[in-house]
C-alpha cells in the first residue's frame, strides 16, 4: 500500500466535502448546546473572558464569582475561534454584512469536522487494506448518506466527536500495526483531543488502552515506552482541562455537571439502547440507511478485521454504555444523536460489502441494492438538512397535547420553561422516540412538502401525518410560523436581500469549491485505483 497515494486521496475527500458541506450549510445560527459553546467563544474574542451572560441549560449553577460558565470542555468553544475571527474581519470592513456573514461562518468549525470525518474514515477503510476503488465509494456512502452530513450541518460537538474518535479508532490500529513512539504520538494527540471535545470519552480512551495492552502484552517494555510517547501529546490536553475547570467552577475536577447526575442519568440499560438502535422515532438505522446495508457485511468484518471490531468495540461500546443510562435519549435533536460518534466506525461494516462486491463480477441485483440505499441515505439527510430539527418537534408538541391532552410535568426532572414546556423531558418529547404519528423523518418530509406548496399553517395541518390517526382539528399556527428552510443561500435572497451580490459571489466560490475538491478526489481515486493495488 503506498501511503503517499492514500495521503493524496484522502486530502482531495477533506477538500471536496469541506466545501460541500459548506455550500449545503445551513442559516440558523447556533442554537441549544451549539450556542453556549459558540457564546463562550465570543466571551474569549469580545471580552476576554469565560463567563457567559446566561444560563444554559436554564437550571446552571453559578461557578466562580457567581458568574455562568459553560459545563462543556473548552475546546468545544475554541474550535469556533476560526470562524468567529474570519466574521469580525468582514464585519470591520463591510458591518452590514454580519447578518449575512454570521451563521456561514458558525458553520465553518462543524463543516471542517464533518470533512475530517469522511477523509479519516478513507484512511480507516484503507489501513484494513480494504480496496481503493471500495474505500472511496464507501466514503461518498458516509458523506452523503449517514447522519454525518446532518451533523456537518449544524454547530453542535457530535461531529467534532465523531471525527476525534474516528481518528482514536484509526491510531489504534496503526499503533497495533506499527508500534513505534511515533504512531504513540499520534494515538496520544487523538486521545487528548477527543477526551477535550466531551469528557465521558475519557471511557473510549480507557477501553482503547486497554485494547491496545492486551494486543501488546507480550513486551511490556514496548507498551511502557509507547504509554510515555502517546502522555507526551495527550497530557497537555488533560491539562487544558484541569484549568479550565478550576477558572470555572473553582476546582480542577468539577465540571459543574455534577447536580444534573442523579436526575437525568439511571434508565434501564436495555431501554436505553433500544431507544436508540431500535425504537421508530431514534433508531440509528432509520437515519443512516446505508448500515443497514452494512449488517449484511458484519460476517465478513468480524472474519478478516477481527482487530478493527475489537478496537471499535473497546472504544465504542464504554461510551455507548454509559449514554444507555442517560433518560434523555428523547433529547431536541435529529436522530440519535448521542451515537453520531460511533458512525464512521460503523461504516466500516458497508465498506466491507462494497470491497466484497467490487472483487467480483458486477451483478444487477447489487446494483439495486446500493442504488436503493444510497437514495435512501441522500433522502433522509436533505431532509434532516432541510429544516433545524426544533421546528418539527415543537409542531410535534402543540400537536400530542390538542390531541393526546397536555401531560402533567409536576414530576418532570428538567424545570419547566416560561413557555410551560420543559425540553428534552419524557414528558415533551416521548412521541418524538416512540410513536409513530411524529416520526420526525416522515415529519420532515410533510413539512418539505407543505413550505414548497406555500401553505398556511391550517392548510399544513390538514395534510399532516397524524390525520392518519386522528380526525381531529389541531391548531399548529403557533409553531407552523417559526418553520423556514434552512439553507444559507436564503439569506442573500429571503432575509437580506441587499447583500445579493455578495451572496451570489460567496455562492460561486463554493460551488466551485465542490466541484474542485470533487474532480480532485476522482482524479486522485483514478491515479490510485491505476497504482498497484495488494489484495489483503
Amino acid at each position: 500500500m503506498d501511503s503517499r497515494i492514500d495521503v493524496r486521496v484522502a486530502r482531495a475527500v477533506f477538500a471536496a466535502t469541506f466545501a460541500f458541506y459548506l455550500l449545503s450549510s445551513g442559516r440558523e445560527p447556533p442554537w441549544g448546546d451549539g450556542n453556549i459553546q459558540y457564546m463562550v467563544a465570543e466571551s474569549l474574542v469580545h471580552r476576554g473572558s469565560l463567563a457567559i451572560s446566561r444560563a444554559w441549560p436554564d437550571d446552571l449553577p453559578r461557578g466562580r464569582n457567581g458568574q455562568y460558565y459553560s459545563t462543556y470542555p473548552i475546546v468545544a468553544s475554541l474550535v469556533q475561534l476560526p470562524g468567529l475571527v474570519v466574521l469580525e474581519a468582514i464585519s470591520a470592513v463591510r458591518p452590514d454584512a454580519r447578518g449575512l456573514a454570521r451563521p456561514l461562518t458558525t458553520h465553518v468549525a462543524c463543516s471542517a469536522f464533518g470533512a475530517l470525518t469522511c477523509a479519516l474514515f478513507y484512511c480507516l477503510c484503507r489501513q484494513r487494506r480494504l480496496s481503493r476503488r471500495a474505500s472511496s465509494a464507501a466514503t461518498a456512502m458516509l458523506a452523503l448518506g449517514t447522519t454525518v452530513w446532518v451533523y456537518a450541518h449544524y454547530s453542535y460537538s457530535e461531529i467534532a466527536q465523531a471525527a476525534l474518535f474516528t481518528g482514536f479508532v484509526l491510531e489504534l490500529l496503526r499503533v497495533r500495526d506499527d508500534p513505534t513512539p511515533r504512531r504513540a504520538r499520534w494515538l496520544g494527540l487523538y486521545a487528548g483531543l477527543v477526551f477535550s471535545i466531551k469528557y465521558i470519552f475519557a471511557a473510549s480512551v480507557l477501553g482503547g488502552v486497554v485494547y491496545l495492552a492486551l494486543a501488546l502484552r507480550r513486551d511490556r517494555r514496548l507498551v511502557l515506552r509507547l504509554a510515555l510517547a502517546g502522555a507526551t501529546t495527550a497530557v497537555p490536553f488533560v491539562i487544558l482541562a484541569l484549568v479550565y475547570n478550576a477558572l470555572c467552577w473553582g476546582s480542577p475536577l468539577t465540571t459543574g455537571y455534577t447536580p444534573y447526575f442523579a436526575t437525568y442519568w439511571g434508565e434501564n440499560p436495555a431501554v436505553g439502547l433500544w431507544g436508540m438502535i431500535l425504537s421508530p422515532g431514534k433508531s440509528l438505522f432509520l437515519y443512516s440507511p446505508p448500515l443497514v446495508l452494512g449488517l449484511a457485511g458484519l460476517p465478513r468484518l468480524w472474519r478478516d478485521h477481527r482487530a478493527a471490531c475489537l478496537a471499535v468495540i473497546a472504544a465504542g461500546a464504554p461510551v455507548l454504555a454509559i449514554y444507555s443510562r442517560y433518560k434523555l435519549d428523547g433529547d431536541y435533536s435529529w436522530g440519535p444523536r448521542f451515537v453520531i460518534y460511533l458512525v464512521p466506525a460503523l461504516g466500516l461494516s458497508f465498506a466491507a460489502v462494497l470491497d466484497g462486491w467490487m472483487r467480483q463480477p458486477p451483478r444487477w441485483r447489487r446494483r439495486v441494492v446500493l442504488a436503493v440505499t444510497l437514495t435512501a441515505g441522500v433522502a433522509v439527510q436533505l431532509l434532516g438538512n432541510a429544516f433545524y430539527w426544533d421546528h418539527f418537534i415543537r409542531i410535534s408538541m402543540d400537536a400530542r397535547d390538542a390531541w393526546l391532552g397536555e401531560p402533567n410535568r409536576k414530576g418532570a426532572i428538567i424545570p419547566v420553561r416560561a413557555d410551560g414546556h420543559c425540553d428534552c423531558c419524557f414528558e415533551d418529547v416521548h412521541q418524538l422516540e416512540w410513536l409513530p404519528p411524529f416520526q420526525p423523518i416522515r415529519g420532515h418530509l410533510w413539512l418539505l412538502g407543505a413550505t414548497l406548496a406555500g401553505d398556511d399553517a391550517k392548510a399544513a395541518a390538514a395534510s399532516a401525518p397524524w390525520h392518519e390517526y386522528t380526525a381531529l382539528d389541531i391548531d399548529i399556527t403557533r409553531s407552523y410560523a417559526r418553520v423556514r428552510i434552512d439553507w444559507w443561500g436564503l439569506l442573500w435572497l429571503k432575509d437580506f436581500p441587499q447583500l445579493w451580490l455578495a451572496g451570489v459571489v460567496v455562492l460561486l466560490v463554493l460551488a466551485a469549491g465542490s466541484a474542485g475538491g470533487a474532480v480532485a478526489w476522482y482524479r486522485a481515486h483514478r491515479s490510485a485505483v491505476a497504482a498497484a493495488d495488494p489484495e489483503p
